[in-house]
C-alpha cells in the first residue's frame, strides 16, 4: 500500500509493506489523475523504509510514476531506505528518469535524524551527499 500527502513544500509518497505491481500502478494512476504542474518547482520525499528490493515490473511502473513527477515540475527528491539494495535500486531508477542530480538517497540507518536530512534537502537544498 501507499499514502499521497500534498505538503508545503510538494507532496510525501509513504510506501507501506512492499510494494506490488497492483499497488505501483494503482499509484501511477493516482500521481496521474492528482498532480499536476503547480507553477513552480516542487519536492518529493519518497519514504519508502519498509520496501525491499522491487520486482522489475514493479521497477518499471514506479519509474514511471517518477517521470511523471519531473514532468510535472518535480525540481527536488529525496528517498528514505533502510535497505542497501533498495537504495541502489532508487539511484538507478533516479539515473533512468533522468531526476538523478536532483535526487538524494538517505540511508534511515546511518541518519537517524532522517526527516530533518530530507526536509533540510527538499526544502533549502542543503545536499547530505556534501554534510
Amino acid at each position: 500500500m501507499y499514502r499521497i500527502e500534498e505538503t508545503s513544500y510538494g507532496y510525501r509518497v509513504k510506501f507501506e509493506g512492499h510494494l506490488q505491481r497492483d499497488d505501483a500502478g494503482a499509484l501511477l494512476t493516482e500521481v496521474k489523475a492528482v498532480i499536476r504542474p503547480r507553477g513552480a518547482a516542487f519536492a518529493v520525499l519518497m519514504d519508502l523504509r519498509s520496501s525491499r528490493a522491487l520486482p522489475a515490473e514493479t521497477q518499471d511502473i514506479l519509474r514511471a510514476t517518477i517521470v511523471h513527477f519531473r514532468e510535472a515540475g518535480m525540481e527536488r527528491n529525496a528517498c528514505v531506505l533502510d535497505s542497501a539494495i533498495a537504495a541502489l535500486q532508487a539511484r538507478r531508477l533516479a539515473r533512468e528518469a533522468g531526476v538523478a542530480d536532483g535526487t538524494r538517497t538517505i540511508d534511515v540507518s546511518h541518519q537517524p535524524d532522517w526527516e530533518r536530512v530530507a526536509l533540510d534537502w527538499l526544502v533549502r537544498a542543503i545536499d547530505p551527499d556534501l554534510n
